[in-house]
């Protein structure tokens, strides 16, 4: 719109300079056809040749005189010396200006012509109002404003057109990018056109089909971690270097004691862990060590050792950027440790006591003791009776050797339950007799026969009762009972319990009572002849069978042991019972 003023004050421009050449042609010609003289004769020549030019024509002398008009008298009109145009025609030859007339009283282009015959030099002046100029500029204006307004219109509704069309590309890229970003499968996406947007499109798509395929490697990649993760039997815990918990898998979350899918990511270790000694291994890490291995006893509802292997994570560069601790329960191999060092000492001070005694009473009789037949005597006796247990010693050691080792067979067959404890019960009734100490049974007629080695099932029966009499003080009670156990959890299995009403047992104690050379009164264990290895013994037994043994007991109240036994199958019960 800024343009129209300047194309229409161009075109007026142009047209008055047409125009004025156009006039000062007709001031020559007028100039040639006016007669020399002045007054009325003058003026009506300049009307009659006004008429036929269609200007208005005025003739002015040297000084300023109007010589002849064609609109009126020239003797009315005023001096016209000081009008530019005809001081530029006298000074130059010619001239022209455009002002309102005085004379008429409308906007009127002039040119003059100075023409000189002889002597005598006047003015030709030429004028046109310059309506018809406005009006055709007027008129350009209007054309050139609804042409402006048109090409506005119609640039307007093409932009539309094609910014809405352009506004849908977009948008599509948009929701295209929006679903890529949010882990949707992209849509499918192909450029409408060949231009700027359509490659954008093209390396759209072609990059929507690179991330997916990123993304699908790397969640194959995670999942197959998660599983590596969970299948491992050691605790994985990766924090960052300021110890914020990055990664952990559920064993870790089980040593740690941590509820189940508390994962802890982003947390402080010490928040999530609440195990000081956990976190003193990361600030070891961060002090330098590259590597550390340590051993951490946590506290709780059971004491748990974990091994702790710590590491520190680097990149490419050699910088670290995280921590990584692995952490192995070793509470079972930790308290294997200590029962191998408990059966060392243990093992080694029961060979060493009757060693020990047999070789005093040796030395003693190779002396001048030796020599009285009675002293002689004694001494042999104590000797044959240190050699004796050192004798059960070792047939105990080597039995549960064997049992541990698999070494022992077993002699499988039917045993009826009855005879082999009402045997047993027989077999001990004269050191219950010694101490006091009835015996009994109780055998319920539907137990089932057991599939069992006999002997070895008789050696578990004598080592059970001959404890429960060893420890059950005179007046007391050992009793054996036998049933078919009910239950859908131990259908197919006799229970054999051993009840006395012996000392008891503390409660701290019981765990450790199958364990080798274990006794919770040491000093009347030995004074009774045991060996420590009976329950041992029978353990091995009972698991050898496929059974399980349980012991209950309380101080002063007396202690029961239950075996639960494999009945034999129903098909062969049919067949002849061993006993």
């Amino acid at each position: 719109m800024s343009a129209i003023p300047y194309v229409a004050f161009t075109l007026e421009r142009h047209q008055i300079e047409t125009l004025g050449e156009r006039l000062l042609a007709e001031a020559r010609l007028a100039g040639e056809a006016l007669p020399w003289t002045a007054g009325a004769e003058l003026d009506a020549a300049c009307a009659r040749l006004a008429a036929d030019l269609g200007v208005r024509l005025t003739v002015i002398a040297a000084d300023g005189r109007v010589l002849g008009e064609s609109t009126r008298s020239s003797e009315s009109l005023e001096n016209h010396a000081d009008r530019p145009e005809v001081r530029a025609a006298l000074a130059t030859g010619q001239g022209r200006a455009v002002r309102q007339s005085g004379t008429i009283g409308v906007r009127l282009l002039y040119t003059a012509w100075r023409q000189t015959r002889g002597e005598g030099v006047r003015v030709v002046r030429t004028a046109l109002p310059l309506t018809a100029v406005a009006k055709n500029v007027a008129h350009l204006r209007r054309l050139l404003v609804g042409g402006l307004l048109a090409a506005m219109l119609l640039g307007l509704a093409t932009s539309l057109v094609l910014s809405r069309r352009l506004l849908r590309r977009i948008q599509r890229l948009v929701a295209f990018a929006r679903a890529v970003a949010g882990g949707a499968p992209a849509p499918y996406l192909a450029p409408e056109r060949r231009d700027d947007l359509g490659v954008l499109e093209a390396q759209l798509a072609d990059m929507a089909r690179e991330v997916a395929a990123t993304i699908a490697a790397l969640r194959v990649e995670r999942e197959r971690l998660e599983a590596i993760l969970s299948g491992m039997v050691e605790g994985v815990l990766v924090t960052d270097l300021v110890g914020r918990v990055a990664l952990m898998n559920e064993r870790a979350r089980e040593l740690l004691a941590l509820p189940a899918g508390h994962d802890g990511a982003g947390r402080p270790l010490v928040e999530v862990a609440r195990q000081p000694q956990v976190s003193e291994t990361l600030r070891a890490l961060a002090a330098g060590s590259a590597v550390i291995s340590r051993d951490l006893t946590l506290d709780g509802a059971e004491r748990t050792t974990l091994q702790v292997n710590g590491a520190r994570l680097c990149g490419p560069d050699g910088q670290p950027f995280g921590y990584v601790l692995v952490l192995h329960d070793v509470s079972e191999l930790r308290r294997l440790e200590v029962i191998r060092r408990d059966f060392v000492a243990n093992v080694s001070h029961e060979l060493r006591t009757p060693l020990t005694a047999m070789k005093g009473y040796a030395e003693t009789l190779l002396g001048p003791a030796g020599d009285d037949r009675e002293t002689r005597r004694r001494f042999l006796s104590v000797i044959d009776r240190h050699s004796e247990r050192l004798g059960r010693l070792i047939d105990d050691l080597l039995t549960l050797s064997d049992l541990e080792l698999g070494r022992s067979p077993l002699r499988l067959g039917m045993v009826a339950v009855a005879p082999a404890v009402e045997d047993v019960l027989q077999i001990l009734s004269d050191p219950a007799a010694r101490g006091g100490v009835e015996l009994g049974a109780r055998i319920d007629p539907a137990t089932p026969a057991l599939e069992a080695d006999a002997d070895r099932f008789r050696q578990v029966l004598i080592n059970l009762v001959d404890n429960a009499i060893k420890y059950t003080s005179g007046g007391g009670r050992v009793f054996v009972r036998a049933t078919a156990v009910r239950g859908a959890e131990h259908e197919g299995m006799v229970e054999i319990a051993v009840e006395d009403t012996g000392v008891g047992i503390p409660a701290q104690d019981l765990p450790r009572l199958t364990e080798r050379f274990f006794r919770v009164d040491k000093g009347r264990s030995r004074a009774l002849g045991g060996t420590g290895l009976g329950l041992a013994i029978v353990k091995h037994i009972v698991q050898a069978h496929g059974g399980e043994l349980g012991i209950t007991s309380a101080v002063g109240r007396g202690t029961t042991v239950r075996v639960l036994w494999p009945a034999a199958a129903p098909s062969r019960r049919a067949g002849e019972v061993g006993g």
